[in-house]
């Protein structure tokens, strides 16, 4: 594959699991399985892998959760909730041992116990004590904030309102809230009696079922929860996974078991095979095993990546596969202008999920697979995304198939379709004016890692635009004035809208109008801008005053010129997105600096400056002793050093080890200062 194919399919990538973590986590209702959400996300990390230079911003491998639902309470996690990164082989597994080693800094034949336990399917929650009594309890949500879910956590019987025994005076105990297999049959011949929509699988009941404003609902679903984990505590309750596990379990909390203290691969992998077999006989939904280094000392030297921690890994069972029909491809228009072909299929259960439709990615994609129009094919879900078409079934192709074409003017605004020289994507080009990508503009605007605006989902964007209201971002916020009575009828006079879904509207809208520069650069969806790049950008920049001065005079060619360089300037930072936020600022400019005059960004966050390196842009060369060389730069990123691969004028330190190399060099012609491991150490004290 070229990079060119391998950047659309990553783009792809991000935007069908994005997509497919919504249905999940937000609507309790995935259209794919697990494990095709899991064959996503793995084609993701492993493009990731052998591209990392094409590595996307707001790639799924730095999301955690989801977006919080508005009918909750947040609640802020003070010890975040990630997510766990994916094995799916034996040799991803011994990988995952190798690499926590390396990063450890020890020996191949240095011993490593990991404790071996299942990965429940269900729902991600926390419950915290205060002397023992249950205080709240929320759900994993961002990984960051979670939904309040206290009156429902207490009606699971599983979950003590008291704790028993020796605890800490403050704990927080994580675990996973599900749905037995037997209570999920009740449920559903139950909702069949009634004639009620069914769940697809005992996971979406369990989320469903907690997520009740009405506790006596969930009371009524009987849900289970086991432990598995904790957050914050006043004090320690063990150096080893099994002692803590012990003490869980000693304060009236049931584990997720069986587990296995594991030394070595062959034992992982033998604990895997048996629970792999013995899963249908287990009365619950499990996905996989979960390896977690026993030793907790380990934890914080290991840190975490932007999506999970690195001192575990779930290795999850096998995809599942189904055979069904494409009756049709219809094609969706992105808020890039991005032309996305969709399977339409006949329906399929795979894995207790419902499949109707799957991505076919691209046109070169279609060619790939040499797929047409009535073909039987097989189908596979690999995690919670858009179903993948591994191929079709020769022998069963009937004589009326037809080609699959792609459209030459966009579905939505008839627009001629172009395709970039550097891109693999075909793309409608009618920005400003065509119906499908200021939807998608509006509706990344209110997205989880923009404005964050809750209540505003994919359904209310297209309302109130297909009634005029908003058009552009602007627009949202004259909802909250109380001049706007009529805007005001125009929405309550849509189903399902009230008073109070309205109030609590404008409020989040309201609350959203202060925003840190970052999030409102990822907001306004500049091409090729992606959330970490904002955050780089804006992390180069004194004061939000000194960037807004950059954009209002970009009109003076030199102002221009110097601030692409300082752009330039920036590592991490690539000329597309460079040009593409230029570009950008000079057609919307007007627009932008309206919706400057109704916000207010916060002050630029700064990392605590009392560190020495600080601000410093340091780079690493050679091998180092006391620490791996990820070790030590994530110890330098945590008090905010800047990381730079390559030596430049701009450089402070250059941090030498063992064989340092051409960088050595090169530092001392830029007469930049040169730190031993052992000088560099010394200035963390």
């Amino acid at each position: 594959m070229d990079e060119n194919k391998a950047l659309e399919e990553l783009k792809h990538l991000t935007k069908i699991i994005s997509y497919h973590d919504k249905l999940y986590y937000m609507d309790d209702n995935p259209s794919i399985s697990d494990s095709e959400y899991d064959k996503l996300r793995q084609r993701n990390l492993k493009l990731e892998k052998e591209y990392p230079h094409l590595i996307l911003e707001n790639s799924p491998s730095k999301q955690v959760g989801s977006k919080l639902a508005s009918k909750f309470s947040k609640i802020q996690h003070l010890v975040p909730m990630l997510s766990l990164g994916n094995a799916f082989t034996k040799l991803e597994v011994q990988e995952f041992i190798d690499k926590t080693k390396r990063f450890l800094n020890l020996k191949e034949q240095d011993r490593l116990d990991f404790l071996a336990e299942p990965k429940i399917d269900g729902l991600s929650a926390t419950v915290f004590y205060e002397n023992g009594k249950l205080k709240f309890g929320a759900t994993r949500g961002d990984g960051k904030n979670g939904e309040n879910i206290t009156d429902n956590v207490k009606t699971i019987n599983a979950i003590p309102t008291l704790l028993k025994g020796n605890f800490p005076e403050n704990i927080e105990i994580r675990g996973e809230i599900f749905m037995s297999n037997s209570e999920f049959d009740k449920l559903n011949n139950y909702r069949i009696d009634q004639s009620l929509p069914l769940f697809s699988n005992p996971r979406n009941a369990a989320a469903g079922s907690v997520r009740q404003l009405n506790s006596e609902i969930t009371l009524s679903r009987k849900l289970d929860f086991y432990a598995y984990g904790w957050g914050q505590m006043s004090s320690s309750i063990g150096n080893t996974l099994l002692d803590i596990r012990d003490n869980i379990k000693s304060y009236g909390f049931k584990l997720n078991t069986p587990s296995k203290l594991c030394s070595t691969v062959e034992d992982m992998i033998e604990f895997y095979d048996s629970l792999y077999e013995e899963r249908p006989t287990l009365g619950y939904d499990i996905d996989g095993i979960v390896y977690k280094l026993n030793d907790i000392s380990l934890y914080d030297r290991l840190g975490n990546t932007d999506h999970s921690p690195r001192y575990a890994i779930s290795h999850k069972f096998p995809a599942e596969k189904g055979v069904t029909v494409l009756k049709n491809v219809t094609f969706q228009v992105g808020r890039t202008g991005a032309i996305t072909p969709v399977a339409e299929l006949t329906p399929v259960t795979i894995g207790g999920v419902r499949i109707s439709r799957a991505s076919l990615h691209n046109k070169d994609e279609i060619s790939r697979l040499g797929i047409l129009v009535g073909d039987t094919v097989i189908v596979q879900r690999a995690g919670d995304v858009i179903p993948q078409i591994l191929n079709y079934v020769d022998s069963l192709r009937p004589q009326n198939t037809r080609e699959i074409i792609f459209p030459e003017y966009c579905p939505t605004c008839n627009s001629k379709l172009y395709k970039d020289d550097d891109e693999a994507i075909i793309r409608c080009k009618n920005l400003n004016n065509c119906e499908s990508q200021l939807k998608g503009q509006l509706i990344h605007f209110v997205s989880r890692n923009a404005f964050n605006i809750d209540g505003f989902g994919e359904k209310q964007i297209a309302e109130l635009y297909n009634l005029g209201i908003i058009n552009k971002p602007t627009d949202i916020f004259l909802i909250t004035n109380h001049s706007s009575k009529k805007i005001r009828e125009l929405i309550m006079s849509l189903p399902g809208w009230g008073d109070l879904s309205l109030s609590n509207l404008i409020k989040s809208i309201n609350v959203s109008k202060r925003q840190p520069l970052d999030r409102v650069l990822y907001g306004l969806g500049i091409r090729h801008l992606g959330q970490g790049t904002a955050k780089l950008i804006v992390k180069n920049f004194s004061s939000v005053d000194n960037f807004l001065d950059k954009i209002h005079n970009l009109n003076d060619e030199h102002i221009k010129i110097k601030f692409i360089e300082e752009l330039k300037n920036i590592n991490g930072i690539g000329e597309k997105a460079i040009y593409s936020l230029i570009e950008y600022f000079e057609k919307n400019k007007e627009e932008f600096f309206q919706l400057i005059n109704i916000i207010e960004i916060e002050d630029l966050e700064l990392l605590q400056n009392n560190s020495f390196y600080f601000g410093k842009r340091i780079v690493f060369t050679g091998k180092f002793n006391t620490l791996s060389r990820n070790e030590i730069k994530n110890k330098a990123e945590k008090v905010g050093a800047l990381i730079s691969s390559q030596v430049s004028s701009k450089t402070d330190y250059l941090v030498m080890g063992i064989d340092p190399g051409s960088k050595l060099k090169k530092a001392k012609e830029y007469s930049i200062k040169i730190l031993d491991e052992k000088e560099f150490l010394q200035n963390f004290k």
